[in-house]
């Protein structure tokens, strides 16, 4: 009995002693296969060093963008690649590491034009538990940047979120504020921006929400004129349809913004546009998304005919375009718009051209407009042409048009119909 308990004693004091080394084993292949499981259409990852300790390890990585990112860093004169040093501790429930960016020369001849004197500007921090699924939380300092006759400022960036060991990503930022002006007196100044996205990278492609929200901005044009933004808001989702057949994918879109000011203090209100894409296919999309990434690098041998033919699968698989809500409030009173489209699939086997095009294509327009915005003598001839065809009817305040498309014919709502390119002809 006496050599049973303390022998269990012994034991599980014996297994927490050798718990750091186990879990750095672990940590080591967490940190093997996540850098073979990371790689995206922006980035690839690649173990430099790993020095494992008993209760500590340390790491370098070397992050090589591509596609758009790399585009854009090379546009800005940045480097493509860089190292991240990680210190990893070993704890008991989970695996932790503070990563910063290792300061080549080069890369701090760029920095310290914006941090000066601090060494570590940049800091994401991970804790990993025995699961995979890691928390994490990236800092960027806050700086000051001048260059010629512009200076931009910015305070800390941070990022925070969650991300599984199957990539399913849930994180949120906040920039407080943003700013920039030059010597000709333009300037660019923006007031708490806050964000998140959830969701997963899957073929090129982005499934999940994102949200942006701006809580003022203000644009000067540097000849005593500013514009200003408040409750600034966009919003995207994609959605995958699994359940059809072929996979559908689902796109939406919405910009709010809560005023906006003219340098002539107009102001407009309760700007709405909300833009969605559905029932497109999923496998044109994600080839779309694919060759557009291989674009950015430079092309490949028959991207350009892959992308057409990728087009064409997308129209002939069939889809909805929906511009549902579009509204404004203007001083002169409410303008809304709602448009309707969808492309009905085609053959597949057929040949594929513009007058097919728009025998799938089904509709409807309705467009409402304060009657004081169409006084002018251009818009009064457009008016009184689609009023005649049967588009547009007039109250004392509001001139309202209403039309349903079917293939090449517009109707109205009298029963009247006109060709389509007749119809665009009396909008312009």
């Amino acid at each position: 009995m006496f050599l049973g308990k303390y022998g269990a004693i012994a034991g599980g004091l014996a297994v927490v002693a050798c718990w750091p080394f186990a879990t750095g084993q672990i940590a080591h292949s967490m940190y093997e296969r996540e850098v073979d499981q990371r790689a995206t259409a922006d980035f690839t990852l690649e173990q430099q060093t790993y020095e494992r300790g008993y209760l500590s390890s340390q790491a370098v990585t070397r992050v090589q963008f591509k596609g758009e990112s790399k585009a854009l860093l090379e546009q800005s004169g940045l480097p493509v690649a860089y190292e991240v040093a990680s210190d990893i501790s070993h704890g008991v429930l989970g695996v932790s590491s503070s990563n910063t960016l290792v300061m080549t020369p080069d890369l701090q001849a760029i920095t310290q034009k914006m941090w000066p004197g601090n060494p570590t500007p940049i800091r994401l921090d991970l804790d990993t538990l025995m699961t995979g699924a890691s928390d994490y939380h990236l800092t960027v300092a806050p700086f000051s940047l001048s260059e010629a006759n512009s200076n931009l400022t910015a305070s800390e960036l941070s990022v925070k979120g969650e991300i599984d060991r199957k990539g399913r990503v849930n994180a949120s930022f906040l920039l407080p504020a943003l700013a920039f002006n030059d010597d000709n007196g333009q300037q660019l100044k923006v007031d708490t921006v806050t964000g998140s996205g959830k969701g997963y990278l899957q073929d090129s492609l982005w499934i999940g929400n994102q949200s942006l929200s701006i809580e003022q901005a203000q644009l000067g044009n540097g000849e005593g004129q500013t514009a200003q933004l408040a409750q600034v808001k966009l919003e995207i989702g994609n959605e995958l349809v699994e359940s059809a057949s072929p996979r559908k994918l689902n796109n939406t879109n919405q910009l709010t913004v809560g005023e906006i000011t003219l340098p002539d203090q107009t102001r407009w209100r309760n700007l709405v546009v909300a833009l969605d894409a559905n029932h497109l296919d999923y496998t044109a999309m994600s080839q779309i998304a694919l060759l557009s990434s291989q674009w950015q690098e430079g092309g490949a041998p028959g991207s350009a005919s892959a992308m057409e033919r990728a087009v064409v699968d997308l129209l002939q698989s069939g889809l909805s375009v929906n511009l549902s809500p579009a509204s404004l409030t203007l001083p002169e009173g409410d303008v809304s718009v709602d448009m309707r489209f969808n492309l009905s699939g085609g053959d597949a086997a057929g040949e594929f051209g513009l007058n097919q095009l728009v025998s799938q294509l089904s509709g409807n327009l309705d467009v409402a407009v304060p009657n004081v915005l169409l006084s002018r003598s251009a818009w009064r001839e457009k008016v009184h042409h689609l009023s005649s065809a049967g588009f547009v009817t007039q109250s004392d305040q509001q001139t309202t048009l209403t039309a349903q498309i079917e293939g090449n014919q517009v109707m109205a709502s009298n029963g009247n119909a006109v060709p389509l390119m007749q119809f665009v002809m009396f909008l312009l």
